[in-house]
C-alpha cells in the first residue's frame, strides 16, 4: 500500500491561536491514463525525472530566479489542478523526493487549483487548495477506510497575482498547522492533523508561494517550480522583515501533467551565467505519438515500466530450437532446464512454454502476443519474482517467463538492468517513447 505524503516546513518560532478551519471533504480521483497522450504518462515520469536529476545538487535559489514566466492561460489549463511531483527543502535532510509513477500521483491528495478569466497573458486568478487530513490518511495507511473514504481540507480560495519584478505568479497560504517542534524550531505543515473542529489554523505565520515555469531541453511537459516560504506575521496580517531561519524556505515541483504548447529550448542558468536563451518553436505544435519502440533507461524501475504498452523480442539466434523446451537465463546466459546451474544467491529467470507449436509465436515475434504481469515478495515460503505470461489474443497461453530476485526484499525494487543482466541480448524488452 503507498503511503501518502504530508507537505512539512522548518518554520522560525510561532504561537498556535485560534482560527476558523475549512470544512473537509471528500474528493474524487483522477483517472489512470490510457496512453501517452493522456497526462501523467510513462514519458512525463521520464522527463520529471530528468528535472530532478538537474535540480538535486544545483543552487536551488539561482535555478529558481532562471526560470521563465508562465502565462495565464497556461496555469488555468482545464482543469487548472496542479499536483506536487517533487520536492526539495533548502535544508536536505528534512526531505527531496520525486514521484516515480501514476499510482503516487493519484494517491497524494494534494491539489493545488487555479481558476479564473485571463485578462491578459499575466492576469491575476484564484486558487483553490485542497490538503488531505493526517489523521484520515493514517487511517488509510492502516488499512482501515478506502482511498476514496480519507477526508481532504478545502481551504478558501486565494487570489494568484503576476509580480513584475520577480516575474513570478505569487500567493500566500494562511493555512498552516503546528505540527511539532525540532532543534527549538516549530514545525509547521499545510496537511490538517486532525479531523476538522479539532485543528486551529496559526494565525501568526503564513506560507508564501512564488511559482515559475520549468523549460528546459527535451521538456515538453508543464512543471512549475515554486519557492515557498513560512513567514511570521505581525498585526494586520502584515510580514515582518526578520530573515527567515535556514530550512524555512522550501522548492515544490508542480505540474498538471499535460503537454505544454510548444516547444522551448531554454538553459538552467546555474552554470554560465552568459549563456543564451534560444527559442528551437516556431508554430504552436503539440508532439505526435511516436509509433516507434524503444528500451527503458538503466535505472527505471521494471514495475513502472510495466505499466505501459511493452513487448518482448527474442533473439532468433540463441531461441530457434530452444524456445519449445523450458529454459533458464541467468548472467546473460540460456541453457536447458537440466543443464542449469546459476550461481548460489544469483537473480535467474525460467522460460516455461504452454506447447512447443504455441511458443513459435513468440520466436516469429508475433504482434499479437499480449502480457500479463504478476509481482511477488517473499513470504517466508518463496521469493521475491516477477511474472510474465504471454498469452495470444483468444487468452489461451503461449508460455511463461519467471524471474526470481533470491537477494531483493521487494519487486519494486528491481530495476531495468537488473533484469537485462539476467537475460542479456536473448531478450529485449521495448516500450512506446
Amino acid at each position: 500500500m503507498l503511503v501518502l505524503r504530508a507537505l512539512v516546513f522548518l518554520a522560525v518560532s510561532a504561537v498556535l491561536a485560534p482560527a476558523t478551519p475549512a470544512t473537509a471533504q471528500r474528493e474524487r480521483q483522477i483517472s489512470a491514463p490510457a496512453n501517452d497522450s493522456q497526462p501523467y504518462s510513462r514519458r512525463f515520469f521520464v522527463q520529471l525525472r530528468a528535472v530532478f536529476g538537474r535540480f538535486r545538487d544545483s543552487d536551488l535559489q539561482r535555478v529558481f530566479d532562471s526560470a521563465q514566466p508562465i502565462q495565464c492561460s497556461e496555469l488555468i489549463n482545464e482543469p487548472g489542478e496542479w499536483r506536487t511531483v517533487a520536492f526539495f527543502n533548502e535544508k536536505r535532510e528534512l526531505g527531496d523526493w520525486y514521484r516515480t509513477n501514476f499510482e503516487e500521483v493519484k494517491n497524494d491528495l494534494s491539489v493545488f487549483v487555479f481558476k479564473g478569466m485571463c485578462r491578459g497573458d499575466h492576469g491575476s486568478v484564484q486558487l483553490t487548495t485542497k490538503f488531505p487530513v493526517g489523521e484520515s490518511v493514517e487511517a488509510y495507511n492502516e488499512g482501515r477506510i478506502h482511498l476514496d473514504d480519507v477526508e481532504v481540507n478545502v481551504n478558501a480560495a486565494v487570489r494568484a497575482s503576476y509580480g513584475l519584478q520577480n516575474k513570478a505568479y505569487s500567493f500566500d497560504l494562511p493555512f498552516l498547522f503546528l505540527v511539532g517542534r525540532q532543534e527549538n524550531q516549530d514545525i509547521y505543515s499545510l496537511q490538517p492533523p486532525r479531523m476538522v473542529g479539532r485543528d486551529r489554523y496559526a494565525t501568526d505565520v503564513t506560507d508564501h508561494w512564488d511559482c515559475k515555469s520549468v523549460a528546459a531541453e527535451n521538456v515538453t511537459y508543464q512543471f512549475l517550480i515554486c519557492r515557498t516560504t513560512t513567514r511570521p506575521l505581525v498585526r494586520n496580517y502584515r510580514y515582518e522583515n526578520a530573515p527567515a531561519a535556514f530550512g524555512a524556505s522550501a522548492y515544490f515541483i508542480l505540474s498538471d501533467g499535460k503537454e505544454a504548447a510548444s516547444s522551448v529550448k531554454l538553459n538552467f542558468g546555474d552554470g554560465n551565467d552568459n549563456q543564451a536563451v534560444t527559442d528551437d518553436s516556431v508554430a504552436v505544435h503539440e508532439p505526435p505519438r511516436s509509433t516507434s519502440w524503444e528500451t527503458p533507461d538503466s535505472d527505471e524501475k521494471l514495475l513502472n515500466v510495466l505499466r505501459e504498452e511493452f513487448r518482448i523480442r527474442l533473439n532468433p539466434q540463441t531461441w530457434t530450437g530452444r524456445i519449445g523446451a523450458a529454459q533458464v537465463l541467468s548472467g546473460r546466459q540460456i541453457s536447458s532446464l537440466d543443464r542449469a546451474q546459476p550461481a548460489a544467491g544469483a537473480d535467474y529467470c525460467v522460460w516455461l512454454p504452454a506447447t512447443a507449436s504455441a511458443a513459435q509465436a513468440l520466436l516469429s515475434n508475433d504482434s499479437s502476443v499480449v502480457y500479463s504481469i504478476s509481482a511477488h515478495d517473499p513470504d517466508g515460503q518463496s521469493g521475491t519474482a516477477i511474472t510474465f505470461e504471454a498469452l495470444m489474443p483468444s487468452g489461451s497461453r503461449v508460455g511463461s517467463l519467471q524471474c526470481t530476485f533470491p537477494r531483493l526484499s521487494s519487486a519494486a525494487n528491481v530495476d531495468y538492468s537488473r533484469w537485462t543482466s539476467i537475460v542479456g541480448n536473448n531478450l529485449v524488452l521495448e516500450i512506446r517513447p
